[in-house]
C-alpha cells in the first residue's frame, strides 16, 4: 500500500512516452511519402526510425523480391559492423522462414528477441551461406540487445520486413529503454505506413521506367523508320541505345552467318585498340560467343582471358552483351562497356525488347537488300534472254516484260494491268487453223490453270496484215503453299522455221507418194520370185534366204513410206477413221501370226480374258498400232525371250491402274463409268530410261540403241491414232527389267 501513491505518477509518463513515439513515427512516415525514388527511400527509412525512436539504435530493411521468392537486404544503418561486413549483409538474402526476418515474413506477425543468444538461435534455421553472414554480423553486436522484425504490409501483401535493434545495456531511465512486446503495435503501424510509401515509390518508379521504355521504343522506331540503309540504321540505333545507359560506350556487331563471323556495324566512344577487338572477328573467338549461340544476354565484368584486355587498359571494367533477335534467329549483338556497376545498371527489361526490335529491323533491311539484289539479277537475266518473257499476276494482269517481248509483239510499251479477255483482240491471236482463240486457250490462261506446256504455236496478225507464228511455253508461278499466284510465258518467233517445216512436210509427202508405187511393185515382184523359188524342188537355200531378206526390207521401206503419208494426212486433217465393230482378240492373233517369221526364236504369247473382245474402232489403224508395238517388242527382246500380248477390260475403279498415263483431252475413257478395252505388249528387253520415256511418242524420236531403225514415227502415229479414237497409250518400263506398252480404247463410241 505504500507504493500505491507512485502508480498515478508513472502511468501518465508511459502514456506520454507512447504518444510521443506515435507522433514522432507519424512525422517520419509522412516525410517518407514525399520520397519517390525507391533506393533513396530504402536508405532513408531506417535512419528516420532511428531518429524518431530513442529505443532504436540501428536496423536493416529487407524487401521481398517476387521473382526470386527471397527477402533481400536493401539498406542498413546504425549497426556496429565494419564496411566489409556491411557489404556482405547487403548481398545476402533469406527465404521465407529463414532467420528472424524470414520467420516474421512466414508467420505474418512481428517477432522480437531480447538477447544476442536469442538472435543467434533464430539464425539456426538459416542455410549455411546466409547463416555465416548473419553469424559474422552478430559477433559485432553487443551482448545485450533487443531485435524486433516487423512485417511491412500493404493490404494483404507483405512487401518486406523492418528489422530494428536496441543496442547496449538497458537503462532505468523513463525515456531510454530496450524494445518490448508492448512497442510492437506502434512499430507495426509505422511499418504499414512505410510499406505504403515504399509501394507508392515502386509504382511511381515503374511508371517512370515504363515511360522511359516507351520513349526509348519511340526513339528506336523513329531511327528504324528514317534510316536510309543498313549503316545508317545501325549508327542511329546505337546512338539511341547508348543514350539509355549513361556513361557507357559500345558497338553494334552484325552476324555474318555464311562465314560465322561478327562484323563491326557501328561503334561509339571506343578507342582504336578496342575497335580492333570487335572488327570482323570469328564468333568462336569473340568475347560474346555464348550470346550468339544461345541468344541470351550476358552481363559481367570484363575479363582478360576473353580477349577484353584493350577495354581494361582503357579503364573500362564492366560489359553487357545483348542479342539482336529476329524471331529465334540472332542477327547481331549489342555490346555495351562501362564501369563495374554497368552490369547492374543496364536495364535488361528495357534493352531486351529494344534489341528484339533492332534484330527484326536489321533482318528486314538485309532481306530487302537481298531481294533488291535478286530482282536486279533477275532483271538482268530476263533482259538478256533472246526470247520474249512475260509475267502476270494471279488475275492474269501483265506485270513484267523484257525488251525482246516488246520487239516480238511490236509494242513500244507494255499494256500493264491489261485483262485476259482483251488479249485475243489486242494481239490478234489465232490458232494454226486460223480460228480465233477462246479465253481458256490463251497462253496465260493455260498457265494460270496450272498447266505446264511447251511449243504451243499461235498466229499473231500485225496491223499491216502480216502474220507471225509464235511458239509459246508457259508454267504457273506457285506460292509456298502451292497456290498459283501468277504465271510466266516465254515465246519466240518461229515463222521462218514453220515455213521450213511446212516445206519439209510437203516434200516428204510428195516423196513418199512418189516412192510408194515403185516400192509396192518391187515388193510384189519380190514376193512372186520368193514363192517361185520356194516351189522349185531343187531350190537353192541361199537364194531363198536372199529373196526373203529382200522381201522383208522392201516391206520395211514401204511401211516407212506409209508412215510418212499418214503423218502428212494427219497434219492436213485428211485422215479419217472407218469405225466398225472389231474383235480385238482376232486382230491381235492375226498381227502375231504376221510377226512370227521375224520373231526368230522369240516366243509370242497371246493372253485374253475371252475369245472375243468387240470394240468399235478402225481395224486398219489399230492393226498398225499392234504391229508397231509387237514389232518393237520383238526388236528389243533377247533371243529366246518372250513377248506377251494381253487383252482385258478395265471398268470403274480398275481404270485407276492406267489413269495416271492418260494423254490428250476429253477422252471418253476418262469419264463416268465407261469400260475400256486394254491391250498391253510386254517384252524382256533392257528397258527404257525415264528421260527417254517422256519423249517416246514425239515425232521422229528414236530410242538411242544399236537396234534403233526407222524414222521414229511408229509410236508418234500410234499416239495420234489413239487420240483420234479418244483412247490412251502409255509406257511402263524399268531400266534392265523390260517394258510394257499399253493402249486403251473405249468400249462404246459415246
Amino acid at each position: 500500500m505504500a507504493q500505491n501513491p507512485k502508480l498515478p505518477r508513472r502511468v501518465p509518463r508511459m502514456r506520454s512516452s507512447a504518444a510521443a513515439q506515435v507522433l514522432s513515427l507519424f512525422k517520419a512516415s509522412s516525410s517518407l511519402v514525399a520520397v519517390l525514388d525507391p533506393e533513396q527511400l530504402f536508405s532513408t527509412l531506417i535512419s528516420r526510425v532511428v531518429e524518431a525512436l530513442p529505443l532504436v539504435q540501428g536496423g536493416t530493411l529487407w524487401i521481398y523480391d517476387p521473382k526470386s521468392g527471397r527477402l533481400r537486404a536493401n539498406a542498413t544503418t546504425g549497426l556496429p559492423i565494419d564496411e566489409a561486413t556491411r557489404d556482405m549483409l547487403l548481398t545476402s538474402s533469406l527465404r521465407s522462414g529463414e532467420g528472424l526476418a524470414g520467420q516474421s515474413f512466414q508467420r505474418g506477425e512481428p517477432q522480437i528477441v531480447e538477447t544476442r543468444l536469442g538472435y543467434r538461435d533464430a539464425v539456426g534455421q538459416t542455410p549455411p551461406a546466409s547463416a555465416a553472414i548473419i553469424q559474422h554480423m552478430s559477433e559485432h553486436l553487443p551482448r545485450h540487445l533487443a531485435c524486433a522484425c516487423i512485417p511491412m504490409r500493404v493490404g494483404n501483401e507483405i512487401i518486406g520486413i523492418l528489422e530494428l535493434f536496441t543496442l547496449g545495456e538497458p537503462t532505468s531511465g523513463p525515456t531510454v529503454r530496450p524494445m518490448e512486446h508492448s512497442d510492437l503495435p506502434v512499430l507495426q503501424t509505422f511499418a504499414n505506413l512505410a510499406a505504403s510509401a515504399i509501394k507508392n515509390a515502386q509504382l511511381y518508379d515503374e511508371a517512370q521506367r515504363s515511360e522511359r521504355r516507351l520513349k526509348a521504343f519511340d526513339a528506336v522506331v523513329t531511327a528504324i523508320s528514317t534510316a536510309a540503309d543498313l549503316p545508317d540504321l545501325v549508327h542511329s540505333i546505337l546512338d539511341v541505345v547508348l543514350g539509355l545507359v549513361p556513361g557507357a560506350t559500345g558497338a553494334l556487331l552484325l552476324l555474318d552467318v555464311a562465314h560465322d563471323r561478327l562484323d563491326l556495324g557501328a561503334q561509339q566512344g571506343l578507342t582504336p585498340s578496342c575497335i580492333s577487338v570487335l572488327t570482323s572477328v570469328l564468333v568462336a573467338e569473340s568475347p560474346c560467343e555464348e550470346v550468339v549461340h544461345f541468344g541470351q544476354p550476358m552481363l559481367r565484368p570484363l575479363l582478360e582471358e576473353r580477349g577484353e584486355g584493350p577495354f581494361l587498359a582503357e579503364g573500362l571494367t564492366g560489359c553487357a552483351y545483348f542479342p539482336l533477335l529476329a524471331g529465334g534467329t540472332v542477327a547481331g549483338v549489342l555490346a555495351i562497356y562501362g564501369d563495374s556497376e554497368l552490369p547492374l545498371r543496364a536495364d535488361r527489361e528495357m534493352l531486351l525488347p529494344i534489341c528484339n526490335q533492332v534484330g527484326f529491323a536489321v533482318a528486314n533491311v538485309r532481306l530487302y537488300a537481298d531481294s533488291t539484289g535478286e530482282r536486279r539479277k533477275l532483271n538482268t537475266v530476263v533482259t538478256s534472254i533472246a526470247e520474249g518473257v512475260l509475267l502476270c499476276d494471279g488475275r492474269g494482269r501483265l506485270t513484267l516484260a523484257n525488251e525482246a517481248a516488246l520487239t516480238l509483239l511490236r509494242l513500244d510499251s507494255l499494256p500493264f494491268e491489261q485483262r485476259l479477255s482483251e488479249m485475243p483482240d489486242f494481239y490478234r491471236m489465232r490458232d494454226l487453223d486460223g480460228q480465233r482463240l477462246t479465253l481458256d486457250q490463251l497462253p496465260f490462261a493455260r498457265a494460270l490453270a496450272g498447266e505446264i506446256f511447251q511449243d504451243y504455236r499461235l498466229i499473231l496478225s500485225g496491223s499491216s496484215g502480216d502474220e507471225t507464228v509464235m511458239s509459246f511455253s508457259g508454267a504457273p508461278a506457285r506460292a509456298d503453299d502451292g497456290s498459283i499466284e501468277g504465271a510466266v510465258v516465254v515465246f519466240r518467233d518461229i515463222t521462218a522455221s514453220q515455213k521450213l517445216e511446212r516445206a519439209k512436210d510437203e516434200f516428204l509427202a510428195v516423196a513418199a507418194h512418189e516412192l510408194r508405187s515403185p516400192l509396192a511393185a518391187v515388193r510384189n515382184y519380190a514376193d512372186l520370185l520368193l514363192r517361185r523359188e520356194q516351189q522349185r524342188s531343187e531350190a537353192d537355200s541361199r537364194d531363198v534366204r536372199g529373196l526373203t531378206i529382200l522381201t522383208q526390207q522392201v516391206s520395211h521401206m514401204l511401211r516407212m513410206v506409209d508412215n510418212l503419208l499418214d503423218v502428212s494426212r494427219i497434219d492436213a486433217g485428211q485422215l479419217d477413221l472407218q469405225i466398225q465393230p472389231v474383235n480385238l482378240v482376232a486382230l491381235a492373233s492375226q498381227v502375231i501370226d504376221q510377226q512370227r517369221p521375224s520373231a526368230g526364236e522369240r516366243h509370242l504369247v497371246l493372253e485374253s480374258i475371252a475369245e472375243e473382245l468387240i470394240v468399235p474402232c478402225d481395224s486398219l489403224r489399230i492393226h498398225q498400232v499392234m504391229t508397231n508395238l509387237i514389232g518393237n517388242a520383238i526388236k528389243y527382246s533377247p533371243d529366246a525371250g518372250r513377248v506377251i500380248v494381253r487383252l482385258w477390260v478395265a471398268a470403274n475403279d480398275e481404270r485407276r491402274l492406267f489413269g495416271d498415263h492418260l494423254i490428250g483431252e476429253g477422252m471418253l475413257i476418262n469419264s463416268g463409268t465407261m469400260e475400256a478395252a486394254v491391250v498391253s505388249v510386254t517384252d524382256e528387253g533392257n528397258g527404257i530410261v525415264a528421260e527417254q520415256q517422256t519423249k517416246l511418242f514425239q515425232r521422229f524420236y528414236r530410242v538411242r540403241s544399236h537396234r534403233a531403225e526407222g524414222l521414229g514415227l511408229g509410236l508418234y502415229l500410234s499416239r495420234q491414232f489413239m487420240q483420234m479414237h479418244r483412247g490412251a497409250i502409255w509406257v511402263e518400263s524399268v531400266e534392265g527389267a523390260g517394258s510394257t506398252f499399253s493402249f486403251a480404247l473405249p468400249m462404246t463410241t459415246g
